[in-house]
């Protein structure tokens, strides 16, 4: 059965967070890899905006809706929560940016209690957004495999939700396109986007957030980092 969060569209960002996860003085720090596809075409304006920063979401239109739909699958390179090491843990994060505001978060079944709330602690501060709902859906395995030129992720083995891209076709070199020396969201650090339009974008489960399926739209990996002590040195 989902869990489900939902909040107030006039909460600020602060007291989201709160909501999203139970903080205290704890140590954090993540260091992780992104498959990234949404919904709008090259590139995704959300990532040239201030996302953010509240009311700023920059999106777009899909059946007269301003939308941002998106599958976003989450590998830990390194991190910890606390005393618990957050090292390979893969996570699912999908919905829409855009009007809805609708999201849901995925664990795979061996990510413990101390792991999700690490991850409940990192989203609330790397996307400070005020979501209208926020869900936990069912745990469910997840393939994760980013290449230099090709990046694909699978939730419940496609079942629920899949994210596939490849090299862009302009890109000269051996790689694709990088984009360099931009903000994601709030993590003070990225590595560049390194940018593979969709395949195929997909999330089967519903109805909140809605189910979608796209095809050749925006798409990236990006290895982001953040910590607890970023949040101090911006106070």
């Amino acid at each position: 059965m989902r869990v489900h969060v939902v909040l107030a569209i006039m909460l600020v960002a602060g007291v989201h967070a709160q909501a999203l996860a139970k903080e205290g003085p704890v140590d954090w720090a993540v260091n992780a890899t992104i498959i990234d596809g949404c919904s709008c075409r090259m590139l995704c304006p959300c990532i040239f905006g201030s996302p953010a920063e509240v009311g700023s979401v920059g999106t777009h239109k899909h059946e007269g809706h301003t939308s941002c739909y998106f599958n976003a699958a989450f590998k830990v390179n390194k991190g910890n929560y606390g005393k618990a090491k957050l090292d390979g843990l893969k996570f699912w994060f999908a919905g829409d940016k855009g009007d809805a505001k609708t999201v849901e978060l995925t664990f795979e079944p061996a990510a413990t209690k101390e792991q999700r709330e690490g991850v409940r602690v990192f989203l609330a501060h790397f996307l400070p957004q005020k979501w209208i709902s926020f869900t936990e859906g069912p745990d469910a395995k997840i393939d994760w495999k980013a290449g230099a030129t090709h990046a694909e992720a699978k939730l419940d083995g496609g079942k629920a939700a899949e994210v596939v891209m490849s090299r862009f076709s302009g890109a000269t070199g051996k790689g694709t396109t990088v984009i360099k020396d931009m903000k994601y969201f709030a993590a003070p650090r990225n590595d560049g986007f390194n940018i593979m339009p969709v395949d195929t974008l997909v999330y089967r489960r519903g109805p909140t957030p809605a189910p979608f399926e796209f095809k050749g739209t925006s798409g990236w990996t990006i290895t982001v980092d953040m910590n607890s002590k970023d949040l101090v040195a911006a106070q």
